[in-house]
């Protein structure tokens, strides 16, 4: 029996010593790669587009505001081109496709499109989320996505590289914040479904599913206030009966994101993954980041529905 445990503890730790030297390869010339990310306003996007640039790419940064663009602009070498982009418009994204095209050498094509953009929208209860809090989080974080793929697709076959979306935990295990979720979890379908598609064609397909970290996205006096802006403008009487003590203020329900020492300020390991999934040869299919993510959503993600539903639901209490 002993020995039986020693084998597979030795095949274990194989198995991740081969996985680990194997994706340790890089893919070489840098200088001579594009990459086009899309929301380099702030947060990962723009830590992305600085880091890439640093290493030699060239990157297309995609700003929703010409602050951003400035930004960039001022902090980065020549190489790098900022785009003014909006993903829910197509307009925005055929012209910023167009750009692209009258940039890229002749015969260049994208060696990475990063899906980054993303916004969190109103996290309240269902019943204080409305069908245009549902169409906003959804234009942005998964209709907008599956634009730019559409459309720049062709330019990503033609160097045979990588297409990286962002996902998020929320699109593993549903905590809360519900457009917001629901958005992740079509863009984990999505992903799975293009990876398939696009194995034959030389395309590799990575999703990000960063847990919480400390950006714009997940301002806690932020979020707090619209939680009960919402509850103030929208919640009629049996609503307020039902939940008053637990949205009146926007605190409780807001509680997965206020800071604490698992919410993570260190950016650079979403950083780190992004640039993996660009520059490994063998890159992963999903990269977990962050302590909250790996070390508690996941592992509850794997619990019995009824323990997992007991735990979260809580924060309705």
């Amino acid at each position: 029996m002993i020995w039986l445990v020693c084998a597979v503890v030795l095949l274990v730790v194989t198995y991740y010593f081969l996985d680990f030297f194997l994706r340790s390869f890089k893919v070489g010339h840098f200088e001579e790669k594009y990459v086009l990310i899309t929301g380099c306003d702030s947060g990962f996007g723009q830590a992305l587009a600085g880091h890439l640039d640093s290493l030699g790419f060239h990157v297309f940064a995609g700003c929703l505001t010409h602050v951003g663009r400035e930004y960039l602009a001022k902090n980065c070498s020549k190489r790098l081109v900022t785009v003014l982009l909006d993903v829910s418009k197509t307009e925005s994204v055929e012209a910023a496709l167009e750009l692209v095209k009258r940039t890229l050498p002749e015969d260049k094509g994208l060696w990475g499109l990063v899906n980054n953009a993303g916004i969190l929208g109103n996290p309240s209860i269902i019943e204080l989320c409305s069908k245009d809090d549902f169409l906003k989080v959804l234009g942005v974080n998964l209709i907008g996505m599956t634009e730019m793929n559409r459309c720049f697709l062709p330019l990503v076959r033609k160097s045979r590289g990588r297409v990286v979306n962002t996902s998020s935990i929320a699109g593993r295990l549903a905590a809360g914040s519900m457009p917001y979720t629901v958005s992740k979890y079509g863009v984990e379908a999505y992903s799975d479904l293009l990876r398939r598609e696009l194995k034959n064609r030389g395309v590799k397909v990575a999703i990000i599913e960063p847990g919480t970290f400390k950006t714009s996205l997940a301002d806690f006096e932020r979020i707090k206030q619209t939680v009960k802006t919402a509850f103030d403008e929208r919640a009629n009487d049996d609503i307020k009966q039902a939940y008053g003590d637990i949205l009146g203020n926007g605190e409780h329900h807001t509680e997965f994101f206020k800071p604490t020492p698992i919410i993570s300020s260190n950016i650079n390991l979403v950083v780190d993954a992004y640039t993996h999934a660009l520059t490994s040869r063998y890159p992963r299919t999903r990269y977990t980041v962050g302590p909250d993510a790996k070390f508690i959503l996941i592992p509850m993600s794997y619990l019995p529905t009824w323990l997992t539903d007991r735990i979260l639901s809580l924060q309705y209490n």
